[in-house]
């Protein structure tokens, strides 16, 4: 049996997806499956290529852009388009006619509609099996006009042709049991993170500040980060405890010092001097600002998104062993108590989140220990080997009880 990983985002590097993607590799490699990396859709300008070949190996996972690296220039919308749309998948229809065989696994982690239908139609015609990853509810992710017709498509068309799925929280399983053909299996696989880059000695480094911080990494997308709410939150913070020094920062896409859509207000609200825009960097760096950072806040709000999705944030913070402050709303409520292994709060309750922070900052010894509670968690529970062979067992089961 082959498992054949379909995405249509760069490999082997990434955001939360591409990590998930890597902690299920390890997992089922370690478990004793082979795994292949497909991806999809061209997906790269000449100019930001990762210096990969188009084909090869990572580590033990082959790979390979079955359409190629790189788009068309930017000025020829109409092929890039026509690749995205059409092409593309037409090109992934033939090249899963070519590598699937009966009793191989399509694991399918993307969104486009065509693109799924291919995959299905090839799998069906080879007699391989098909899983479909669900981290988001789709129904989030789209805002255009025809948005409830790709949302019925999906949902009716789509979602009965896949043997199984993989959800990442209790509300996205009660989604998928809704749509899914009723001898389509589920299973809820929390959200990962591979402990080994944490693992490093950080006795001959220093923090990046000379004050406690607050650090946050990845998006800063207000539907789903609550950007703004942090923002205020912190205000009230230094006007009620000026005593209490601190820095927020930032890093990511989005942290660009000179084109973050939150400069306005970080100026309207008087956080020139204590809000630090870091942009991109490195992955080492991240590793030493989340280890020496006094906290972190994963600000979710309720919506469709969040009361669905699962942050891999979360489990980045806890591992590294920071104090957590999150809202209760979606899955982290199953796995954190407050208090206990991370600080938890309702979400429109800013007097909680303050006095959280306050607490942290004053009493960083108590935070500590949360932490290494909050560890414990990420290593116990969302930890690739254990839930990849957990995964395994699943797949190997899905030729036995699917029609």
């Amino acid at each position: 049996m082959q498992i054949y990983s379909y995405q249509d985002t760069p490999f082997p590097y990434g955001m939360a997806d591409m990590k998930r993607r890597l902690c299920y590799f390890k997992g089922l490699q370690a478990a004793g499956d082979r795994v292949n990396a497909v991806v999809c859709n061209r997906v790269f300008e000449r100019v930001t290529d990762n210096g990969m070949p188009a084909k090869g190996m990572y580590g033990s996972t082959p790979y390979c852009y079955i359409c190629g690296k790189y788009k068309h220039p930017r000025w020829n919308k109409l092929m890039r388009g026509l690749d995205w749309y059409v092409l593309d998948p037409i090109r992934t229809f033939i090249f899963s006619l070519r590598h699937l065989h009966k009793g191989d696994i399509a694991y399918v982690y993307l969104y486009p509609l065509f693109m799924q239908a291919m995959i299905l139609l090839a799998a069906k015609m080879k007699g391989a099996k098909t899983i479909k990853e669900t981290c988001e509810h789709p129904g989030a992710l789209r805002s255009h006009k025809l948005s409830w017709l790709a949302d019925w498509i999906e949902f009716h068309l789509l979602m009965p042709g896949y043997d199984a799925f993989i959800v990442i929280s209790r509300s996205l399983e009660l989604f998928v049991e809704r749509y899914k053909r009723r001898d389509a299996q589920v299973i809820c696989i929390p959200i990962l993170v591979d402990p080994a880059p944490y693992d490093r000695d950080y006795s001959g480094m220093q923090s990046a500040m000379d004050v406690p911080y607050i650090i946050h990494t990845g998006t800063m997308h207000e539907q789903k980060d609550s950007i703004s709410k942090i923002l205020h939150a912190f205000q009230r913070l230094r006007q009620e405890q000026p005593q209490l020094p601190c820095k927020l920062v930032f890093t990511g896409a989005q942290s660009n010092p000179k084109r973050c859509k939150y400069n306005k207000l970080i100026e309207q609200l008087g956080l020139t001097d204590d809000v630090i825009l870091m942009g991109y960097v490195s992955d080492d760096e991240i590793l030493r600002l989340q280890h020496f950072a006094a906290f972190s806040i994963i600000y979710k709000s309720d919506n469709l998104q969040t009361r669905n999705c699962f942050p891999t944030k979360l489990g980045e913070m806890l591992i590294s062993q920071v104090p957590v402050i999150t809202t209760t709303v979606g899955e982290a409520s199953h796995y954190l108590q407050s208090g206990v292994n991370a600080y938890l709060f309702d979400e429109n309750d800013e007097s909680r989140l303050v006095s959280h922070m306050s607490f942290i900052l004053s009493h960083p010894q108590e935070a500590a220990l949360v932490a290494q509670r909050g560890r414990e968690v990420a290593l116990n529970t969302f930890n690739p080997i254990s839930q990849g062979k957990r995964l395994s067992e699943f797949i190997h089961n899905i030729n036995s009880t699917t029609r």
